[in-house]
């Protein structure tokens, strides 16, 4: 949505800027702009469009630094990002199932190995990198169908609450015009006294 409304934006600055318009033209334009700032404005209200952005591979935070956003603002929409992540997304630890009694011989260097090996995977598992962190840290890279690349992110297992996260926040649609349509013309189709067809 940002970047659009960002689009739409220099386009029409660009009419507004251009002497050759008729000035009812400009005039006309500029009330538009007033009435896309008012909506546009209305992206702070919200972290969702924050989201989108961020988990949009092609935009991340290069888009927001490209458009010269304040670091401060960059920084509130990681860190509520993060928070999101960790509460809603991130994988859990996973904690062991039920632990033996049983002791096993301390004499002979089996045991000592197979120590070391269970330490290791647990410290394997506790120590994996953030999916989130990852894919920050990663440039931004061109992607034409975002909701395609994060399907196959979590069809193929890489990521795969990451996937749903972006998944979840991408897939919210951007305004409510085509469901409200919807529902203006059922009230067309099915009349008050014919509802239970």
């Amino acid at each position: 949505v940002i970047p659009l409304i960002d689009t739409l934006h220099a386009g029409l600055t660009d009419v507004v800027a251009d002497t050759s318009n008729h000035p009812a033209v400009r005039h006309a334009v500029q009330r538009g702009i007033s009435a896309l700032n008012k909506y546009y404005s209305l992206t702070d209200d919200s972290y969702i469009a924050r989201f989108a952005l961020l988990l949009h591979p092609t935009f991340k935070t290069d888009y927001m630094r490209h458009q010269e956003w304040p670091d401060s603002w960059i920084e509130q929409a990681l860190s509520l990002i993060r928070q999101v992540w960790k509460a809603d997304y991130a994988p859990r630890a996973q904690v062991p199932a039920s632990t033996s009694t049983t002791t096993e011989p301390r004499s002979g260097g089996l045991y000592d190995f197979n120590r070391y090996r269970k330490g290791k995977r647990v410290t394997a598992t506790s120590d994996a990198i953030d999916q989130l962190e990852a894919y920050l840290a990663q440039d931004s890279f061109h992607v034409e169908d975002p909701l395609a690349y994060w399907n196959e992110k979590r069809a193929s297992g890489t990521s795969p609450e990451l996937a749903q996260m972006a998944l979840d926040y991408l897939t919210i649609p951007a305004t409510s015009v085509d469901v409200e349509r919807a529902f203006s013309c059922g009230r067309q189709t099915v009349s008050l006294y014919r509802h239970s067809l």
